[in-house]
């Protein structure tokens, strides 16, 4: 079975091919929809990239998860060899773009208030979003990223890394689905 669009560079390391290109896909979308002044454009971006940020931490938190216990532990860092790369440029970009395209289409909207409690409680879920994936999953991703690169990569930590991302995912899908309910409040 082939790995993945993986290049080894000199120093053993692996780096996705397509990495730059899922990284700049949904950044360059959000830019095309903003100077285009399409709304239809920019929800489109916002559903695309909260969709695929949604489904991903779902499928991650709860078959990811199911399927990495139930391996062996050589079996997990082969899976953190092939999923890892390929997370650090695709998920900090869809989140980001998601964010950035729901603020915007909520300032053009009239639907940004300040004073109302959804949009406080949109702030709050979407803090608690943001610091989650910059401040556990993407240092995380980072640390395994690191480890597997090394020509004897410390299998425990690899496996430890990997858990607990899988268990800040499925949190992470908990709160995106209270912040579509609110999405779908807020348009009613």
């Amino acid at each position: 079975m082939s790995g993945p669009d993986l290049e080894s560079s000199q120093n053993g390391g692996f780096f996705p091919r397509s990495g730059p290109i899922l990284f700049s896909v949904p950044i360059i979308a959000l830019f095309a929809a903003i100077t285009s002044g399409s709304l239809t454009f920019l929800d489109y971006v916002h559903v695309i990239t909260g969709g695929m940020w949604t489904g991903i931490d779902l499928f991650m938190g709860i078959f990811g998860r199911t399927v990495m216990t139930k391996i062996s532990p050589m079996s997990r860092v082969e899976v953190a060899k092939r999923l890892t790369p390929t997370m650090l440029f695709l998920m900090p970009s869809i989140a980001a773009v998601a964010t950035a395209a729901g603020y915007v289409l909520a300032n053009k909207i009239g639907l940004w208030n300040l004073s109302s409690p959804y949009i406080t409680a949109t702030i709050i879920v979407i803090l608690i979003l943001l610091v989650q994936g910059f401040g556990i999953l993407l240092p995380n991703e980072l640390r395994v990223f690191r480890e597997i690169r090394k020509e004897r990569p410390d299998t425990d930590k690899i496996v430890k890394l990997s858990l607990r991302n899988l268990n800040v995912s499925g949190s992470q899908a908990i709160f995106q689905v209270i912040i579509i309910y609110i999405m779908a409040k807020l348009t009613i």
